[in-house]
């Protein structure tokens, strides 16, 4: 209970007991409502941007992770054209010899 709290609800002409019982019971409503207060918020604020930051850092793992296995699978792809052209070509080669 603030002094100053006490001094206005004397200055009101309230009795130093009945000052004090209101302050206490305003000072009770106040912690019962749980009201969210400015460095409350900064926490949880701070708190959801460390778990974006996470959230965000394991997307662009998984995203370089899905851009290195289809990277892969392309040049095991163009591999695999350019072993069926060469077939093909050695194959027609061979066989306009005969």
């Amino acid at each position: 209970m603030q002094a100053s709290t006490l001094r206005i609800l004397e200055a009101a002409q309230f009795q130093p007991p009945q000052a004090r019982a209101l302050a206490e019971a305003i000072e009770g409503e106040i912690r019962a409502a749980e009201i969210v207060t400015v460095p409350i918020l900064d926490s949880r604020i701070a708190g959801l941007k460390t778990e974006l930051k996470e959230d965000i850092a394991g997307l662009r793992q998984g995203v370089s992770e899905s851009e290195n296995r289809l990277f892969n699978r392309m040049v095991l792809l163009g591999l695999t054209a350019v072993g069926m052209i060469i077939s093909a070509v050695f194959f027609i080669v061979l066989n306009l010899k005969r």
